[in-house]
């Protein structure tokens, strides 16, 4: 009897390949979709997408909610999300530097890197907030809006600014929030030169943010360290009282860079 023929090496890559469009589309909110929101997110049919969950249901990289019949992230992904944090051997001591900053501020504090042409969360303090921003290690974040996305496509060269900015469209999801490339392009210009971002109204309502630059030792900023609280009375004298924190912290931080 002839053995049935293995699969080449592009039908691999076509099996590879719509596993990991599966896990990204489940990596956005709300986190848990059904069969057919997957369909719907992905444009793969149904039995492409049956197939590939039960793939990753095997391999522990997809949960099943049976009570909701929906899909989510499982913790496969996790023990590889905790080895590339691994990876960043310096974490441990940005982070006791931003629990630092911290309790000053009484805010939360975090840090984003730039992976690729992605903009990831990499640390997060919330331990004083009454109310949380949902902020966690792991979310992206777009490079049109709030401290982390504006700052590091900053520093981005001017070829790679435009590329990214030709590539994307961007929908107003708050008052302030910036969609034009002309204004994009501006206020990255406007961030260099005062070394600095900040970020009123754009991610959420009533939601100000303050972040600085995090050069590594090659010179590279991709990384940035920022605050984010709730607008009240006073938020202005914050805001610049905060922006002057992060900067005397700026060199400190940048030390534990590798």
């Amino acid at each position: 009897m002839r053995k049935k023929d293995a699969p080449n090496a592009n039908e691999k890559t076509g099996s590879i390949d719509k596993a990991l469009t599966i896990l990204e589309a489940l990596a956005g909110e709300p986190y848990a979709f059904s069969v057919a929101e997957i369909v719907g997110k992905t444009g793969f049919n149904r039995t492409t997408v049956y197939r590939t969950l039960r793939i990753l249901l095997n391999r522990d990289y997809v949960h099943h909610d049976r009570e909701r019949d929906k899909y989510q992230i499982g913790h496969a992904t996790y023990h590889a999300g905790t080895i590339y944090l691994h990876n960043k051997s310096y974490q441990d001591k940005v982070m006791e530097i931003l629990v630092e900053i911290s309790e000053i501020t009484k805010e939360s504090v975090g840090m984003a890197v730039r992976e690729g042409d992605k903009i990831i969360s990499l640390l997060e303090v919330e331990i004083h907030q009454p109310m949380k921003f949902n902020d966690f290690p792991g979310k992206y974040f777009p490079p049109n809006k709030g401290s982390y996305g504006k700052c590091i496509m900053a520093y981005r060269d001017e070829k790679t600014i435009d590329r990214i900015l030709e590539e994307q469209t961007f929908e107003k999801t708050c008052y302030n929030t910036l969609t034009a490339k002309e204004d994009l392009k501006k206020e990255y210009a406007k961030i260099r030169k005062q070394g600095y971002v900040t970020s009123i109204d754009e991610l959420y309502m009533d939601v100000v943010g303050a972040g600085i630059p995090i050069f590594d030792r090659s010179g590279q900023a991709n990384a940035v360290v920022a605050i984010a609280f709730f607008r009240e009375e006073g938020w202005m004298e914050k805001l610049d009282r905060f922006i002057e924190l992060l900067l005397r912290y700026q060199e400190k931080i940048e030390k534990c860079m590798p």
